[in-house]
């Protein structure tokens, strides 16, 4: 029987992807929604969307794990939806916290180490025939280490096995531009090295469950945002080859969940590689709600038990950051393209989270 109205907890309003997971929720009339953060003063706590923010000292996991579970004690939400890596992992392996609430579907711990690594993710594609870039572990202290980059094809990119927005990743298009980058490094983490990819970036977002797609939306930028980040606008559309390989894919991890799948159209192969799989909520989540997938609210619905049919993101052009400021400029002088659908409306109906946002460092 579906439930008519209903309340969710948000357990780390931490994050930054948190604002826009609570504002697809909010365009639901018939759902609630609270925040817990660890951090008192984060912006989100001013949505017009927050029934209430409830903020607590996050010391280690266990004292995440006792806020969360002590206010579902309190308020006892329906559903329980975490939207960010440091939480997610957590939850799937709390025994106590399903027998409180409902918990949206979340991968096991193990898919979720897999698909969070870089290295591990590599190696699983390897066994698991998945086409994918060529990639190895970088240790620049390795005797051999001038014989492997020898055999390696360039360009290549180095990345830190553990990472996401394109955050440390550097791009070399010769081997001595790579050995030049070594001497001047003391590398404290792990990182790898993946050939670079001629041809250009796909995304396809999901929500699974045991293994099947339920909702899913295909990407793909057609104005790049800064090196190695999330582009600025894109374009939905749907992509076949893309569809079967993130199928297979989310069958053989038996995925459950959310997450954000970067993929690469290699024009020399002509094939779809997957590159890596962000377990968590996305940076163009409210593109996709524009393209008509609500991802955290059939999450939510999946959580209380309500069957659904799958799914997916009709052809939509979306923009956001400055690229949609400049879009909505062109538009009033009449240049612009009015079809074309922008992150501003999401931000001028809830605005005090991001004048919050952006104040703050002055305060």
């Amino acid at each position: 029987m579906r439930k008519e109205q209903f309340s969710v907890l948000i357990p780390d309003g931490e994050s930054d992807h948190s604002i826009n997971v609570l504002r697809c929720l909010g365009q639901m009339n018939n759902v609630s929604v609270f925040v817990l953060s660890s951090d008192p003063r984060k912006a989100i706590r001013y949505s017009r969307y927050c029934t209430k923010f409830i903020s607590y000292q996050d010391e280690n996991c266990m004292s995440r794990i006792n806020a969360i579970c002590e206010t579902v004690k309190k308020i006892k939400p329906d559903v329980v939806l975490p939207v960010d890596v440091h939480t997610i992992p957590l939850l799937s392996d709390d025994k106590l916290l399903p027998k409180l609430t409902s918990l949206v579907p979340l991968p096991s711990v193990e898919s979720f180490k897999i698909a969070n690594n870089k290295w591990l993710l590599a190696q699983w594609l390897k066994i698991n025939d998945i086409p994918c870039p060529q990639t190895i572990l970088f240790k620049s202290d390795d005797p051999d280490f001038e014989k492997i980059i020898s055999s390696f094809a360039f360009p290549v990119l180095l990345k830190p096995s553990a990472g996401f927005g394109g955050e440390g990743i550097e791009f070399f298009p010769e081997p001595q531009h790579l050995h030049d980058y070594c001497k001047k490094q003391n590398f404290s983490r792990e990182f790898i090295l993946q050939n670079f990819i001629d041809g250009y970036d796909l995304d396809c977002s999901v929500l699974c469950m045991n293994g099947k797609i339920m909702a899913y939306t295909i990407q793909k930028e057609f104005i790049s945002g800064a090196s190695f980040r999330r582009a600025t606008a894109i374009d939905f559309f749907y992509d076949r080859n893309t569809y079967n390989l993130v199928s297979e894919v989310v069958k053989k991890l038996d995925w459950s969940g959310i997450a954000h799948i970067d993929l690469r159209y290699d024009v020399a192969d002509d094939q779809v590689k997957l590159i890596e799989i962000n377990p968590r909520y996305w940076g163009s989540l409210m593109g996709s709600f524009c393209s008509g997938v609500n991802f955290p609210y059939l999450a939510c619905l999946l959580a209380l038990k309500q069957n659904l049919v799958q799914s997916e993101g009709k052809p939509l052009r979306y923009m956001q950051g400055k690229t949609a400021v400049k879009s909505i400029a062109k538009k009033m002088l009449g240049n612009g393209n009015s079809d074309i659908e922008t992150s501003l409306k999401f931000i001028l109906k809830d605005p005090l989270p991001t004048i919050a946002h952006h104040f703050r460092p002055v305060k």
